[in-house]
């Protein structure tokens, strides 16, 4: 287990060298749930991230498990609690919360910084309250049936507000999304 207090932050996996700059794992993130790739472009897109040196690169299994690691390494606490299928951030949704968030309580610009993607991780989930974490907590809270109808209706409302994927009831058909598509051939030619 890797420890920030006793080890230099990692530059290369296994002798690999990685690109492990926060920006990149940033990217790295995106594209792994980008729902516009398929699984193939994803695990490519995001090796050639972490991997930038073509020349040097390790095979498919090794990659699969460096980017394991390089996303997770940085957390070490228990994930023994139930895992919500909800997303509680998104970096381009929530980019100027978190932006504000290092800036007010860290004093870092993150248009500016250089960060390792371990320290980047380990500030972001350490961070103080603030707006980025309070959209958060909204995001992933459970309605229960002490609350009362007007808490219920707010806390759905804010939930709307705050969501990162759309509702079912706001995802268009596919006939909806195929007349989407029609009409873009045009506007793109």
């Amino acid at each position: 287990m890797w420890n920030v207090l006793l080890d230099p932050l990692p530059e290369e996996w296994q002798g690999y060298p990685i690109d492990s700059d926060f920006q990149t794992g940033i990217q790295i993130s995106q594209c792994l749930t980008d729902d516009t790739l398929s699984e193939t472009e994803k695990f490519c897109t995001a090796r050639d991230l972490l991997f930038p040196y073509v020349d040097n690169r390790p095979d498919i299994q090794e990659a699969v498990e460096a980017l394991k690691w390089f996303l997770n390494e940085y957390h070490h606490d228990n994930n023994s609690g139930e895992k919500s299928d909800v997303p509680v951030m998104d970096f381009d949704i929530d980019q100027w919360r978190i932006y504000a968030a290092f800036l007010s309580q860290y004093h870092i610009d993150l248009n500016t910084a250089k960060l390792h993607w371990f320290t980047f991780m380990g500030l972001l989930v350490n961070l103080d309250e603030c707006t980025f974490t309070n959209v958060m907590n909204l995001r992933q809270k459970k309605i229960t049936p002490k609350m009362s109808s007007e808490e219920k209706k707010a806390i759905k409302q804010a939930q709307k507000v705050f969501a990162i994927k759309p509702t079912k009831e706001e995802r268009l058909t596919l006939a909806e999304q195929m007349a989407v598509d029609e009409f873009m051939k045009y506007v793109n030619k």
